[in-house]
């Protein structure tokens, strides 16, 4: 807004979305999130019963979705929303400056992550003018300023804080207000204790807050996310692993044993990458089991509507068609045809159609699509698109999947080991109908480090590479698996292996 005046605007620009959803969740955005989002996976409805993971492939819509929830907040005076992100502070940081700085004493994880989440939903309900003004509440105000540092970790604080005093916090408005309410003591004569000795109080002081006649009447609802949890996330780092396993099984624990069965509107949600999920499912003998009881999936495949006549009704279709209409409006210039997608590409990509001929060199995800156009911006491509512009367009793209490719395979393998799969892979995509022996022994010549046999299963999982039956064509992916195939893709050792179209278009000038 305070550098309006001076922009110069491109004639033609088009801007169909930002690749990351936290830079359209503002009203100032060139793409405000509130104005194309669409809930294609039900979202609202899973997480409203005993769902609380969201699980997809980076660019999924996992974030687009809580930024979606964050700006509902902000219009709707009943719904409270926050964010706990690991860019804001390293959970693996945190831990370990807990465990240095009390020695003596023997760390939990699980209840550091519990004290974290419960001291953020009790900042949540004083986000409400009315939780604010009410009398009742005025020493657990109190007693959140006096240990705003061990709370905030989006501020930085809370690390210097452990490092410098340990983690004591102040407790006396805590004991004053439980004694107040409960009408019994606390069993802790200090003013400031270490953290963890006030938990069990604690749980019980949020669930009678959080059902209390306020928010009852007012019928608030408070939502807590845990996202970007891959952020510097090593497959290597048992402890890593650990600390993620802890903060699914204490946020299953809360959701069920405090806010579900203390009648409270309340539900913290982890967001995950699906490699991750895929590490950690086999990490732990009940998170194969809290996965598949509790964790929704994105998947934009729908093979019953890639037929021509019922294209329409794609989920990613649609949603790329909102934002096509909206960055026409926003530029104010005149779609060339009705619908606003043919206004963005010519058809002329027979037998294919134009929006099958693009989403067959991508994963099939929002940000997919969102990449591919993002060139428009400059405002120097003729619309519609013709074959050589949208040929000259997924060049572009290619290299902006390959960016986020290296980004996911970086929490599992080094540097030079990514660089070795990538010359692998382009010896194996020059070969048409490259048979499973001889892609593993070019794995093997590439990467000697590593068990050719098991990245090879990786990289299906990933969808960079898929099976190829020679004798009938029929081409299988992941990303393209059927949500009703229960049991899921796998490699097939005895077909021939194929790389995805968008990474072979990075290989052929690599």
């Amino acid at each position: 807004m305070v550098f309006a005046n001076y922009i110069k605007r491109t004639k033609g620009a088009l801007c169909l979305g930002i690749p990351e959803a936290e830079a359209e969740s503002l009203p100032s955005s060139q793409v405000y999130l509130k104005d194309v989002y669409e809930n294609h996976h039900d979202l609202f409805n899973e997480l409203t019963h005993e769902k609380f993971i969201i699980v997809g492939r980076k660019g999924a819509g996992k974030t687009a979705f809580a930024e979606y929830v964050q700006a509902l907040s902000m219009d709707d005076g009943n719904l409270f929303c926050s964010f706990l992100k690991q860019d804001h502070i390293n959970l693996e940081t945190l831990v370990q400056t807990q465990a240095n700085a009390d020695s003596a004493t023997e760390i939990n994880k699980g209840q550091l992550f519990k004290w974290l989440i419960l001291t953020n939903f009790l900042k949540l309900f004083f986000e409400s003018e009315a939780a604010k003004q009410a009398s009742e509440f005025e020493l657990l105000q109190k007693f959140l300023r006096k240990n705003t540092g061990y709370i905030e970790i989006d501020k930085g604080e809370i690390v210097e804080l452990v490092k410098k005093d340990g983690f004591y916090v102040s407790i006396e408005h805590f004991k004053r207000f439980f004694k107040g309410k409960f009408k019994r003591d606390l069993e802790i004569k200090e003013s400031k204790a270490p953290y963890f000795r006030l938990l069990p109080h604690l749980e019980k002081v949020i669930v009678d807050v959080l059902v209390s006649e306020l928010n009852l009447v007012n019928e608030n609802s408070y939502v807590l996310f845990f996202d970007d949890l891959d952020i510097g996330f090593n497959a290597s780092d048992d402890k890593a692993v650990d600390n993620l396993l802890e903060l699914l099984r204490i946020c299953k624990y809360l959701n069920n044993s405090v806010f579900a069965k203390g009648g409270t509107s309340a539900k913290v949600i982890i967001l995950l990458r699906d490699d991750v999920e895929r590490l950690i499912s086999s990490r732990g003998a009940d998170i194969a089991k809290l996965f598949s009881s509790y964790a929704t999936h994105l998947n934009w495949y729908q093979e019953e509507y890639l037929k021509d006549d019922k294209e329409s009704e794609l989920g990613l279709k649609k949603l790329i068609v909102r934002r096509a209409k909206n960055a026409f409006q926003k530029s104010n210039i005149k779609m060339s045809k009705t619908d606003p997608w043919d206004s963005l590409i010519s058809d002329d990509f027979s037998p294919k159609s134009s929006f099958k001929y693009i989403i067959d060199h991508t994963f099939l995800r929002p940000r997919d699509l969102i990449l591919f156009f993002k060139p428009l911006e400059k405002g120097q491509y003729q619309l519609p698109l013709d074959k050589y512009d949208t040929n000259s367009l997924l060049g572009l793209y290619s290299l902006e999947l390959i960016k986020e490719l290296r980004n996911e395979l970086s929490s599992f393998y080094g540097y030079y080991q990514i660089e070795a799969i990538f010359d692998a892979l382009k010896e194996i995509s020059k070969i048409y109908d490259c048979p499973y022996e001889s892609a593993k022994i070019i794995i093997a010549n590439h990467c000697p480090k590593l068990n050719a046999s098991s990245l090879l299963k990786d990289l299906f999982e990933r969808s960079v590479i898929g099976n190829l039956n020679v004798d009938s064509g029929h081409v299988q992916f992941k990303h393209k698996q059927t949500k009703w195939d229960i049991d899921g893709y796998s490699i097939n050792t005895a077909s021939c292996i194929i790389v995805h179209a968008g990474i072979k278009i990075y290989l052929q000038k690599r």
